[in-house]
């Protein structure tokens, strides 16, 4: 049998976590990002000039904004380079309602009601149910989703608060440090998904871009980038590529 064997350096769309704290310029910074069109799921855009959806409200209504994005692109007809998905702690958020059985939505992205009485530990049976079903709504659905949407030429960045947080290292040691606000039974595998996550600061006004990480801070990159960078003297599509250049 003979094996497709792929050599060399593959380049592909940016797969990107940009974290701070609110107020860090998170947003601002990727509508620099190609030609980007915003996943709204907070309603934190009205301030910003960028392409951006209606305030999502529920994972259906999320699922059929990305099949409808893939099938432009499968079509021949994408509009846009860059999937920013703001935030992603709160999709993650929709996608624990989903789990919990908290929200019931019908095909069409129709809600039917709340039971805010409902948690993970109820749902699926008791006993971890709700928490397996949420990792598999993660891992085997949504991030294999935004995988395709790689593989149809758009970027993808995902922005997210920050918090401290335990988040195991390449060691598989366990660290407190300043990671992306989410959800912790499925952090990690949107951490091993990104090819860049970058953590943004604001100091007195100097934003700041970390790009690997430490003992303190969650933050990592394919590019052999190190350090930070002033974000006012970098493009950020062109630090995507491994370049630090000035605009």
């Amino acid at each position: 049998m003979s094996i497709p064997v792929i050599t060399g350096v593959t380049p592909t769309a940016p797969k990107l976590i940009l974290h701070g704290l609110s107020g860090a310029g998170k947003s601002t910074l990727a509508a620099k990002l190609k030609k980007p069109i915003f996943l709204d799921l907070e309603g934190g855009l009205n301030y910003i000039d960028c392409a951006r959806t209606p305030l999502i409200k529920n994972d259906v209504v999320l699922s059929m904004v990305l099949t409808s994005l893939l099938n432009d692109a499968i079509a021949g007809k994408k509009e846009y380079d860059t999937i920013v998905i703001d935030s992603i702690d709160w999709a993650v958020r929709l996608f624990e309602e989903k789990a919990a059985g908290v929200v019931k939505v019908d095909n069409k992205g129709v809600e039917g009601g709340k039971d805010l009485t409902m948690t993970l530990n109820k749902a699926n049976g008791g006993y971890g149910g709700g928490s397996v079903y949420l990792i598999n709504l993660i891992r085997s659905d949504f991030l294999p989703r935004l995988s395709s949407l790689v593989e149809a030429g758009y970027g993808v960045c995902l922005i997210a608060h920050s918090e401290r947080k335990s988040i195991m290292d390449s060691d598989g040691v366990d660290t407190d440090r300043i990671a992306p606000k989410i959800h912790d039974k499925v952090v990690d595998p949107f951490i091993e998904w990104a090819d860049d996550v970058f953590y943004m600061k604001n100091d007195n006004g100097t934003r700041t871009l970390v790009l690997e990480g430490d003992s303190n801070i969650l933050a990592k990159n394919r590019q052999g980038l190190t350090g930070e960078v002033n974000v006012a003297d970098i493009d950020i599509n062109e630090l995507l590529t491994g370049k630090k250049g000035k605009k």
